[in-house]
């Protein structure tokens, strides 16, 4: 097996073919998968039928990475990123686990003042809290949907609780590097 192969599942709804594995390669990668949360059938069904949404392809802490650099840019939110750690995120090499340290700007009609809060977006829980405002949860919805998952109440209920496999947590693309890695050095 090449890493290459994995390639093909790295779009929305890519697929592998069933001859791209071998049976003890497929074995495997199921087995792999369920360390990570996911069934066998889960796992056949979304490599070799349905394909991953992008937003599983990312990794939930890649996209968060993603749309709080969203709001830095788009909505010129203050956003400071102080490093606390060696853990590293998915989808950005340099990434260590990192806290951020933000302001929203105040609404000149309703002449609000700056608010400062806290958050670690490894913290369950803490990256709902951070976009507390209804209405950066609903652009957080709508960023969502655009990578397929398609429901406002999922994407509200999910992150809330904020309680991912691991599979989604690190994303796919990072699942199948790490796989194809264990593969090639047996």
């Amino acid at each position: 097996m090449t890493k290459g192969i994995f390639d093909k599942i790295l779009v929305p709804q890519g697929i592998l073919a069933p001859s791209d594995l071998t049976a003890d390669e497929k074995k495997s990668l199921y087995a792999e998968m369920q360390d990570c949360g996911a069934s066998e059938m889960f796992a056949y069904t979304r490599f070799f039928r349905d394909g991953f949404a992008q937003w599983e392809i990312d990794g939930i802490l890649a996209l968060k990475v993603a749309y709080i650099n969203w709001l830095k840019t788009e909505e010129k939110l203050f956003i400071e990123v102080r490093c606390v750690g060696e853990v590293a995120v998915p989808g950005d090499d340099n990434m260590a686990q990192y806290r951020h340290f933000y302001r929203i700007p105040p609404r000149p009609m309703e002449g609000q003042s700056f608010e400062e809060r806290e958050f670690d977006i490894t913290v369950p829980g803490d990256f709902w809290r951070f976009l507390g405002d209804v209405a950066y949860r609903k652009r957080f919805g709508q960023f969502m949907f655009e990578r397929g998952m398609k429901s406002y109440k999922t994407v509200m209920k999910r992150f809330a609780a904020d309680d991912w496999h691991e599979w989604e947590r690190q994303g796919i693309r990072q699942f199948t590097e790490q796989f194809a890695e264990k593969l090639t050095n047996k």
